[in-house]
């Protein structure tokens, strides 16, 4: 029988971003991280990671299905099927853990 390519296992490349803080209580993440390129094709999906709690909050537009994160949803699914891919158009969003923030993006692979 055959089962077909989604019973043979569906598996998301998931890029890992961790959160940690700065000595003053900031949030802060990997140099690399700032600026993230996902591709749909290859189905990229980010998952957020940190030993404080966390909001993700997305200012405008999402690249996802859905706009906010936090420590207990941090998976962000894969980037929604009318998201056009463009070298020029960032989706902007921020980090805040106890009321500090910080300011990442996300493009998307054309």
């Amino acid at each position: 029988m055959n089962t077909g390519a989604a019973a043979s296992g569906f598996r998301p490349n998931i890029r890992r971003i961790v959160i940690t803080l700065d000595s003053s209580g900031k949030p802060q993440i990997a140099e690399d991280d700032k600026t993230i390129i996902l591709s749909p094709a290859k189905n990229d999906e980010v998952i957020w990671e940190s030993s404080e709690r966390f909001l993700i909050n997305f200012k405008g537009n999402s690249p996802f299905y859905e706009k906010q994160f936090s420590n207990k949803y941090a998976q962000s699914g894969l980037v929604r099927r009318d998201v056009l891919g463009s070298p020029n158009v960032f989706y902007e969003y921020t980090i805040i853990i106890n009321g500090e923030k910080l300011d990442p993006r996300f493009g998307v692979d054309p």
